[in-house]
């Protein structure tokens, strides 16, 4: 059935509570698992002279990127007790579109997130990442609520 599943985290509740389902999926069914994160592109500095932009860009593109790696630790870290043999990936680009990146080029054949991350607000006004993905996603798709 499910051999490789992929968990999308952002650092909410309910998208721990997705990774914590796709693991004990990934436990039941003997499946690999993998938990992702993205960065979320930065908007332009336009008003900006460009030889500043660039420190300031990558200095927070960088704790992003921090942050990133500290969400999958922690996320990886409490599923340890399940056994599984865990890895993790993170990348920067536009949620929903790397989401569905990376289920195509892994090849997954499950992805879990939460119905809702951090961005609650702005899913209502622009449609949720989760919402998109289930659209273009190239395999079942496990919304957690």
């Amino acid at each position: 059935m499910y051999k490789n599943i992929l968990a999308a985290v952002d650092g909410s509740e309910l998208s721990a509570k997705a990774a914590r389902h796709g693991a004990e999926l990934a436990a039941k069914l003997g499946a690999r698992l993998t938990i992702f994160h993205v960065v979320p592109p930065l908007p332009s500095f336009d008003n900006m002279s460009p030889s500043h932009v660039g420190n300031i860009h990558q200095d927070i593109v960088n704790e992003f990127l921090k942050q990133g790696r500290e969400i999958l630790r922690q996320t990886e870290e409490k599923l340890a007790g399940l056994g599984l043999d865990i890895s993790t990936s993170i990348t920067l680009g536009h949620p929903a579109e790397e989401i569905c990146k990376k289920v195509e080029a892994g090849q997954y054949d499950l992805l879990v997130m939460g119905s809702r991350g951090l961005g609650q607000i702005k899913g209502y006004l622009m449609g949720s990442v989760s919402n998109r993905v289930c659209r273009h996603a190239k395999c079942p798709v496990l919304i957690v609520r």
